[in-house]
């Protein structure tokens, strides 16, 4: 009986959950056991621990993001440094910028504008397949300047339009996938992610590498600087539907049906409603504000205040709905928790040992080009091993500046390179956002073809940004 127990103990205690919660443990135990590398304050090399395995959670997906980051702070608070210093990344104005905007979300979703909008460009551009990616392209990107979260924007209003198409011509994952599914589902993806790097407010991973990259390099990245910098991606943006077209063609070209069900669905609606004339308004209202804000000195988070508060104040949404949004919380949780944790890594002193370790490990002689060419490449390979887009910034977006920092590489081109490619290259596999798994898990596409197609999306994108996007930012006067 006595062995019986025991076995059953060590069986609880290696199951796969338990593990991935112990090996971050044991990781951030290490860094108080072993003596700090020279240079280094204790508690830093301490609170680098506790950082490192939090983001090593994240990665083994032992607890839920926001349970990681609450497990991190806490040991933090305990161990190392004030409860206070680390709870600053909580009265981030960064951090209420990405909560605000996915409050803001609530309200276009509630009012309906997405779906009406989505619905009518169908109805006027939907004539074949590949007309139809351009819509639903169109319409994620329209959404990515106000909506930070990629399971919030693709998954939860433009897919189910999609799902609407493949309904309309007989497209189901085991039954005719290819006809129309299969194609939608894998470009849906991929003109996601390329949306959500063009906007600052298109992930909310866009203004946690702004966030390094103002500690580590000091740059000051607005809303607007980030669309102008952005314009190569929107080339971009522009070819992907037709490249997935090209290497994974749909049966069907003319769907004539799909625009007959948009017809349908419009006449279903009936008029437009007071609450979808409010949304439209609160939509341009924000991006003008956020398109101006280097004019208007108007601060982008209180612009996303002020659209939130008009939605409350017309009943667009209410106090309840936000109260039961677990994703707004959720966010609060970990992305002020992230930025809390690096800030007290940043005044203990880290990130500057860091970047004179790397500057004397550094060869002399690089190029610019050959660095920016290091760099891009230090912003795409590791992604293959994250399934959060959220870990892998956390984790390599604060080493990747601390490298620009050393080489002297221009700072405004090589911190958008870093913060567009590492969104971007969420596309080599199915894993590497949250949005993936949600259509991978429909079964439409094969794992093969969604990594073939990423690679060749990010491939693609690393090409551009490093011969246009060079260019382009060196004629507008950003190096």
């Amino acid at each position: 009986m006595i062995q019986i127990v025991k076995a059953s103990i060590t069986q609880g205690l290696l199951n796969g959950r338990t593990l991935r919660i112990l090996i971050p443990i044991f990781f951030a135990a290490l860094c108080f056991m072993i003596p700090a590398p020279k240079g280094l304050e204790a508690e830093a090399w301490k609170l680098f621990g506790i950082f490192a395995g939090t983001i090593l959670m994240l990665m083994l997906q032992g607890l839920p993001e926001a349970s990681a980051i609450f497990v991190g702070v806490s040991a933090a608070g305990l161990l190392v440094v004030p409860i206070k210093d680390v709870l600053v990344g909580y009265t981030d104005t960064t951090v209420w910028l990405i909560v605000v905007a996915i409050m803001m979300s609530l309200g276009f979703r509630k009012s309906g504008l997405a779906r009406r909008i989505g619905l009518i460009l169908i109805k006027a551009f939907g004539k074949s397949s590949l007309r139809l990616g351009y819509v639903l392209g169109v319409t994620d990107l329209m959404l990515a300047t106000t909506i930070p979260g990629a399971p919030a924007r693709g998954g939860g209003l433009v897919y189910p339009l999609a799902q609407g198409m493949f309904e309309a011509v007989g497209s189901r994952p085991y039954e005719n996938p290819r006809r129309l599914g299969a194609y939608l589902t894998v470009l849906l993806y991929m003109t996601d992610m390329v949306a959500g790097s063009l906007f600052m407010t298109g992930m909310g991973p866009n203004l946690l590498s702004m966030k390094f990259a103002s500690q580590i390099l000091g740059v000051r990245v607005s809303w607007d600087l980030w669309v102008i910098a952005a314009v190569p991606g929107f080339l971009l943006f522009i070819l992907i539907p037709y490249i997935v077209y090209r290497m994974y063609p749909p049966e069907l070209t003319s769907v004539n049906e799909v625009r007959e069900m948009a017809r349908k669905q419009l006449e279903t609606l009936g008029s437009v409603t007071r609450q979808e004339i409010i949304g439209g308004v609160i939509f341009l209202l924000c991006l003008i504000l956020w398109a101006t804000s280097s004019l208007t000195q108007i601060d982008t988070t209180l612009v996303a205040f002020l659209g939130v508060t008009i939605m409350l104040l017309t009943n667009i949404i209410q106090w309840q709905d936000i109260a039961d949004s677990k994703e707004t919380w959720g966010i609060l949780i970990w992305f002020g928790g992230i930025i809390g944790l690096s800030s007290a890594l940043d005044k203990l002193g880290f990130f500057r040992w860091l970047t004179a370790v790397m500057k004397e490990a550094l060869p002399q002689g690089i190029g610019t080009f050959t660095t920016f060419v290091i760099i891009a490449l230090l912003a795409i390979i590791p992604h293959y091993v994250f399934p959060s887009l959220l870990g892998y910034v956390a984790a390599f977006a604060p080493v990747i500046f601390s490298f620009v920092a050393v080489t002297g590489a221009p700072k405004y081109p090589a911190a958008f390179l870093v913060a567009f490619l590492m969104v971007i290259s969420s596309t080599l596999t199915h894993y590497g956002n949250g949005l993936g798994p949600l259509l991978m898990g429909t079964g439409y596409v094969e794992k093969i073809i969604w990594w073939k197609i990423g690679f060749t999306v990010t491939a693609l994108a690393t090409v551009l940004y490093l011969t246009i996007g060079l260019g382009y930012w060196k004629l507008i006067g950003l190096w």
